[in-house]
């Protein structure tokens, strides 16, 4: 009988994986580290909740801060541009001011933003954490009944891959694995066009790989597509059929063109980005490529140790090294190893070729040394991405080996194999003492033999499993203790590591952020502690800041920062993808309308007055803050770039009458003038000046290609002052003024988009066409 395409099979892995998320859903708890942003930052961390005094709330995991600090910030600003009917080109809360849909992790084109146009803000957040895992099982499992492996063995596998240590360790980042959980999806469109030319597949394939580009995580991606690409050469050699072929490249050329809207901005952006000076890589740098040592965890995820627990002694960090997949899927890897077949060779080369450019070796530094465009700044340890996808597909076949297999030393010998293993690391680690990083507070020793015991344990209960399939037991019992162990294992290992927090603890108000948002925009805060308002946690608040973090970030600005910081002008390095400016003695403080400290410290200089207090967090103002948009007397032309950062962070700077370009000068003399700001917005500035004489105006907001000027509706040419800041000409009189953020880029990549969509349109309807006259 035809198997329905919705089986009951279909849904029973993802609903294995939902089982885990489901008692604390139960609760009223959601996968998402708030407990971070509680318990480490502030101000929240200046007050109580759930019963927990301020300063003392627990933080599960440390390591997980980014999906608070990065993810959800943007992801809320893109969400609420959409619904008031904007396009969300433009992030005026970081940075002061950067794009915010060219910043790939912002994902505006994710097909699960939908879920926050259904549910809540804090509820469809979760939703979207919960979906991608779930998803991955449903993917995995028609990937591997489409490659003839039996129900129980695809089951088996779907369920293991999303809590594999690779997928656990993002699950709260809304990106990466959202990327990733295209997949398997993809592999089956392949296998099913190499079987049947359908148009279904075909919808379904340009579909999954422009969500991949869409997800969020470009490098997640680029390992996505590489794997899809080596898997189509693998079918094309097999099966040499020139139809599907061509058509598979038409589909794939179609998806990236649908993607177009995305991959345009995104790459000037990175253009213009500070990625060529922090790439990263150096020799020196331990915790770059997977270290050798770490492939441990592949037994024992927490050798070295875990976040969680608070007592990792590892190299870091945890999440970039754990490629644990659980000791029977571990096993059954081991068996398809063993009993070789056609179909395991794909996965077995894929596996070779992830731990080829995961470790630190001639052939993976390549990329670094030759500094390959975008290749070179991503950490290359990533990629056990593909390593655990490929052994859990192994998984599946193992499993299916397992129960049919007759040979008992075929059976045993993997099984003593990791029993052997286990020992031997107890055993040397145990001998090598002496020899283990000394880490305050923490015994090496003590962790890592500890947290060999239930891989151990585990493994002499696969032990009885092996000896009750030699004896003939039912498979049904065997299956079921296989599952029941497996399920323990993958469930230990994800709850210990995954945050989870009650929805009313996702950025909760506190009296500070309500202080700085009665305060009409435009203005801008300063932090002086990384520790409050870290990231872009403000811009939840629609509070702007001159501070940031983000992997892609404006060389201009980072330029500026180092040299506003150091006093001199001087090439940034890396600054780990955080820049947080806390030096406020400068004019150009002031010229940046910077109106708030926020500082723990208190400020003695006669132009800072306190206006503000919460807990440790205080609030100083600025009394000499210019407004965001005024008219000065002269444009100093400057040399080059030096000579305009040099000018902009002296002391002497008077950032009120005088600015410096590289591109013009101007004078005005006895000029009376105004600037009013008569409506704000995101990507619109809309103000009205007056002038006696044909004046500079200048607007303190990040110049970037795409901001257009026009005065009565009439575009004028902006200019560049103050090294990255905008500015006009503006005649004399009484004129309306309208800064614009509108980049070509992003309409390229629209019309792309657009082109593509038509297309596939065609494409599909010719596909249809043909099979329907057949």
């Amino acid at each position: 009988m035809k198997k329905s395409f919705f089986s009951f099979n279909f849904l029973f892995a993802s609903l294995l994986t939902l089982l885990f998320f489901l008692p604390k859903i139960a609760v009223g708890k959601v996968p998402i580290p708030a407990d971070s942003l509680l318990g480490l930052y502030h101000p929240w961390r200046d007050n109580a909740y759930d019963g927990f005094n301020p300063y003392k709330f627990p933080t599960k995991n440390p390591l997980i801060t980014d999906p608070v600090l990065q993810i959800y910030p943007w992801r809320k600003l893109v969400v609420e541009n959409f619904k008031e009917g904007n396009l969300p080109l433009w992030n005026p809360y970081s940075f002061s001011g950067q794009p915010l849909l060219a910043n790939v992790q912002s994902a505006p084109f994710q097909v699960l933003n939908l879920l926050f146009f259904i549910f809540g803000e804090k509820l469809a957040w979760s939703i979207l954490v919960i979906l991608p895992p779930t998803l991955t099982s449903l993917f995995m499992y028609l990937f591997l009944t489409s490659l003839k492996l039996k129900e129980i063995s695809s089951i088996f596998a779907a369920f293991v891959l999303p809590f594999t240590g690779f997928f656990v360790s993002w699950f709260t980042w809304g990106t990466v694995i959202t990327a990733a959980m295209w997949l398997p999806l993809i592999l089956f469109c392949i296998n099913k066009i190499f079987e049947k030319i359908s148009p279904f597949y075909f919808i379904l394939l340009i579909f999954a790989i422009s969500q991949t580009i869409f997800s969020g995580h470009w490098q997640t991606a680029f390992y996505v597509i590489f794997a899809s690409l080596l898997y189509f050469l693998f079918v094309f050699f097999k099966k040499r059929l020139k139809l599907p072929t061509l058509l598979i490249v038409i589909s794939i050329f179609l998806a990236v063109l649908i993607a177009s809207i995305q991959l345009l901005p995104s790459l000037e952006f990175t253009s213009l980005s500070a990625r060529q000076f922090d790439q990263g890589y150096s020799p020196a740098r331990t915790d770059w490529f997977l270290p050798s040592q770490n492939l441990t965890q592949l037994l024992a995820p927490d050798f070295f140790g875990n976040p969680a627990s608070y007592n990792y002694w590892g190299i870091w960090n945890y999440a970039e090294f754990v490629s644990f997949i659980g000791i029977l899927p571990l096993f059954f890897a081991l068996l398809a190893l063993i009993k070789r077949g056609a179909n395991t060779t794909f996965f077995i080369v894929l596996a070779a070729l992830s731990l080829l450019f995961a470790l630190n070796n001639p052939i993976s530094k390549l990329p670094y040394v030759l500094n390959l465009p975008f290749i070179s700044s991503a950490q290359p340890s990533r990629i056990i991405f593909l390593l655990v996808f490929a052994l859990t597909c192994l998984s599946a076949f193992g499993l299916e080996a397992f129960l049919a297999e007759k040979s008992k030393k075929k059976l045993v010998l993997p099984s003593l194999f990791i029993i052997l293993l286990i020992c031997a690391l107890a055993f040397f680690t145990y001998l090598g003492r002496d020899f283990l990083p000394k880490v305050q507070d923490l015994n090496p020793v003590r962790i890592a033999l500890r947290n060999l015991i239930l891989p151990f344990l585990l493994s002499l209960a696969l032990l009885s499993i092996i000896f009750l399939r030699i004896i003939k037991t039912p498979k049904k019992l065997l299956i079921a203790l296989i599952f029941i162990l497996t399920i323990f294992d993958l469930f230990r290992f994800a709850n210990k590591s995954t945050p989870f927090a009650k929805i009313s603890d996702i950025f909760p108000q506190t009296s500070t952020t309500n202080f700085l948002q009665s305060t009409s925009r435009p203005f801008r805060i300063m932090s002086t502690d990384r520790r409050i308002f870290n990231g872009n946690t403000s811009s939840v608040y629609n509070i702007e800041q001159v501070s940031g973090y983000d992997p892609l970030y404006l060389k201009s600005y980072a330029q500026l920062v180092t040299a506003w910081q150091s006093g001199k002008v001087t090439s940034p390095g890396s600054f780990n993808r955080i820049i947080t400016p806390e030096d406020f003695s400068l004019p150009i403080t002031d010229f940046l309308n910077i109106k708030y400290i926020v500082t723990f410290d208190e400020i003695s200089k006669p132009e800072f007055t306190k206006v503000f207090e919460e807990g440790q967090t205080k609030i100083f103002e600025n009394d000499n803050v210019l407004p965001r948009a005024f008219i000065v007397d002269r444009v100093v032309k400057a040399q080059d770039e030096s000579d305009e950062l040099a000018k902009i962070i002296d002391p002497g700077f008077d950032p009120q009458t005088t600015a410096f370009s590289q591109d013009f000068e101007y004078t005005v003399q006895n000029n009376k003038s105004e600037v009013q700001i008569k409506n704000y917005q995101d990507q619109s500035i809309q103000l009205e000046t007056t002038s006696e004489k044909a004046a500079p105006l200048v607007l303190s907001n990040v110049y970037y290609p795409g901001w257009n000027v026009f005065i009565d509706s009439q575009k004028a040419q902006l200019l560049k002052v103050n090294y990255i800041f905008q500015s006009v000409l503006v005649p004399a009189g009484t004129h309306k003024v309208e800064f614009k953020f509108q980049p070509q880029s992003f309409y390229n990549g629209l019309y792309l988009s657009a082109a593509g969509i038509v297309l596939t349109i065609i494409f599909l309807f010719l596909l249809w066409k043909t099979k329907f006259q057949s």
